[in-house]
């Protein structure tokens, strides 16, 4: 018996992290994009939900586990396909090529050449065929993938802002198409900017405003309610009156407190001094006094024992062996393998770095210590300010083979590496597994994915875009880390 529920959302909240270090390390608020939103779509349904696009683009992302929800989780057994025309504007691959790598993740190869010839053979098809779909426009790419959804083997479809980009016969057939995977009780999300589309299609509607979830029912009924909604909003006069419109629903979205944290925060007048402190900050001043103690106390000894009568013989006490000092950083090997104790350690494999000497790094191996060309390791240390960035701006100097099926192999970071290695059936040791037919290794750390290694392109243009000249950069982005081998045209994504 067929399951009727395809896609649940339980209470999902999503924030970004700030921008600066110093924010991040200060634990000051997130930019809340998501609060509490939940929802269900069962077979046969066609959801709406309306919103701003930077929450429905998370909203979706969220669902398709391309990032974690920062509170809630979404339950699925379904196969879920998810089409955003900007998730696809800076592809370099062919309209072709594209269709091939899209339609090998949903269906069996036996149906990929059949889906290929059918769309081949369409005239809008035939002018785009192998063209670079970052050099298609944005309602190109738009119509392509409404049409493309036709042939994809999956329970859900999720088409994100698509209306947006259509127009005249493309928005038609956009329409004829959901009707179809609606009469085939497939299930349908359909994530707007725009109620005219919401309106015209969906049977059931939820209006997210801020964020949050301000309107859960029938069509009419919320269709009615978000046009009065708009004139009432239409009918500001000043900018005092837009400062106080909605201002209910903008301290939601913007207090921390109501935000799922096991720490909550009062309302400013009722709130005390020390509730207004971040606890964090109380935490740092402690530590930071402590250490200001020390350090006191031990230059107050220093000068007592240093200032003392020279009449007294001095002894010298043989000082105790320090212990080993725990790892506080790492270095990942950029020579071809590295021979640790009869152990060969493949490139790009991360190591524990416990010194530094003369142009050699300590590295901790198997509770054994080995001395390390520097040359022959990117010495890494997460504490430190590496360049700021985002992943979707590295991914044009990334290779065609990556940059646009990135969602699908970044989305099993930090999983079981048993399991991505059964998964997508790797040709693996206990180091690293690699992708059959393509330039793409996962790489393991304690069982785990740790990091993602794929080919880098046009490294010298990225180099002269961030002013550096090094080959061997690291950059943090949102999740974690993209570190570059210039010199072996390498990129190494790391998770946090």
């Amino acid at each position: 018996m067929q399951d009727i529920i395809l896609l649940r959302g339980q209470d999902l909240s999503y924030a970004k992290e700030p921008a600066r270090l110093r924010n991040r390390m200060l634990s000051k608020e997130e930019s809340l994009l998501i609060k509490d939103v939940s929802f269900t779509l069962y077979r046969g349904e066609v959801l709406g939900v309306l919103g701003e696009y930077e929450t429905l683009y998370y909203l979706k992302d969220m669902i398709t586990g391309t990032v974690d929800p920062k509170a809630g989780r979404v339950k699925s057994d379904a196969v879920v396909a998810a089409l955003d025309v900007m998730d696809h504007v800076h592809n370099r691959h062919s309209t072709s090529r594209f269709l091939i790598e899209l339609y090998n993740e949903y269906m069996k190869p036996e149906a990929v050449s059949g889906a290929l010839e059918t769309l081949g053979k369409k005239v809008f098809m035939k002018r785009i065929w192998n063209r670079r779909i970052s050099s298609l426009t944005r309602g190109e790419i738009a119509a392509l993938l409404v049409e493309a959804s036709v042939h994809i083997e999956a329970d859900a479809f999720i088409f994100c802002n698509m209306s947006s980009h259509l127009t005249g016969a493309n928005e038609a057939r956009f329409k004829e198409i959901i009707s179809g995977l609606e009469q085939q009780e497939k299930g349908v999300m359909l994530l707007e900017t725009d109620i005219g589309t919401i309106q015209g299609l969906s049977n059931y509607f939820i209006w997210l405003s801020y964020g949050q979830k301000r309107y859960d029912g029938g069509v009419q009924k919320g269709v009615g309610r978000y046009n009065k909604y708009l004139k009432e909003k239409s009918q500001i006069k000043n900018t005092d009156e837009e400062a106080l419109f909605d201002l209910e629903w903008k301290r939601r979205i913007s207090e921390y407190a109501h935000y799922k944290h096991n720490m909550q925060r009062l309302s400013k007048k009722q709130t005390s001094l020390i509730d207004r402190l971040s606890i964090r900050r109380i935490i740092v001043s402690f530590v930071l006094l402590f250490i200001m103690m020390t350090a006191s106390t031990a230059i107050f000894m220093d000068i007592n024992f240093t200032g003392a009568e020279e009449t007294v013989e001095r002894q010298t006490v043989p000082a105790m062996e320090a212990e080993t000092p725990a790892s506080f950083s790492y270095g990942f090997i950029t020579a071809d393998g590295m021979d640790f104790g009869g152990q060969t350690v493949p490139y790009m494999s991360m190591v524990d770095v416990t010194g530094t000497g003369d142009g050699t790094y300590t590295v901790l191996f198997d509770g054994a210590e080995y001395q390390v060309p520097q040359e022959e390791l990117l010495h890494f240390n997460p504490a430190s300010l590496y360049t700021e960035t985002t992943f979707e701006d590295l991914l044009p100097y990334t290779s065609d083979s990556f940059a646009d099926s990135n969602q699908f192999y970044t989305v099993r970071m930090n999983r079981s590496a048993e399991d991505v290695v059964e998964e997508l059936n790797l040709e693996a040791d206990q180091y690293r597994g690699t992708v059959p037919g393509f330039p793409i290794t996962y790489h393991f750390r304690n069982d785990r994915v740790f990091a993602l290694e794929f080919p880098a392109e046009d490294t010298g243009a990225l180099l002269e875009e961030y002013d550096l000249s090094n080959e061997e950069q690291i950059f943090r982005v949102q999740d974690g880390y993209m570190v570059l081998d210039g010199a072996n045209d390498r990129w190494l994504y790391v998770g946090r």
